[in-house]
């Protein structure tokens, strides 16, 4: 963290290479989460595009350097949110207005076979869970948070992110999963 610590400084001091090597340092945490949440490798780098851009637009407003792995699963969390908010407004605005939603293509047989069965099962009951047991999962079981990180990350105390993952993972062994 002490180099992350020297590269968010010298960002904040507009040191361009300074936050390319930022971007380049915690760019790959970034798409884990934004891949894990969709299950889709374009949208999670779409997702990592645009919390990058964020990053850079309010570095300048992270008073705690020390804190900038919350902050950026912060927002890493939140415009994955946001892209399901605004789909479900697409949708239930085609929906009221006649047009036909969206189809989404399938994988491709090189994702299928890039992927083994195991892990795309488990991707696709994880995106049956609701957004909020989800996204704990996926910070606590991919990204290894602690509690009080999630929670700092989420704005949600300690016990809510406890029991939100502890309801999840129930919802995944009812699934069979585990």
């Amino acid at each position: 963290m002490d180099e992350t610590r020297q590269l968010i400084i010298q960002a904040q001091e507009g040191n361009q290479t300074a936050l390319n090597q930022l971007f380049s340092d915690w760019y790959r945490r970034v798409y884990n989460i934004a891949y894990k949440y969709f299950s889709d490798a374009q949208l999670a780098k779409e997702m990592c595009q645009q919390t990058f851009v964020v990053v850079q637009e309010k570095l300048i407003q992270l008073k705690e350097p020390a804190t900038f792995k919350v902050w950026l699963y912060r927002i890493t969390t939140n415009q994955c949110h946001e892209y399901l908010r605004k789909q479900k407004t697409r949708t239930n605005y085609e929906e009221k207005y006649g047009l036909s939603a969206m189809q989404i293509s399938p994988k491709s047989p090189d994702t299928l076979y890039e992927n083994n069965e195991r892990a795309q099962l488990v991707m696709r009951a994880i995106q049956q869970l609701p957004v909020e047991q989800r996204t704990v999962l996926i910070l606590k079981e991919y990204e290894g948070l602690k509690f009080r990180e999630i929670a700092d990350t989420l704005g949600i105390s300690e016990s809510t992110a406890k029991s939100r993952l502890y309801y999840g993972l129930k919802a995944l062994r009812k699934m069979n999963i585990f």
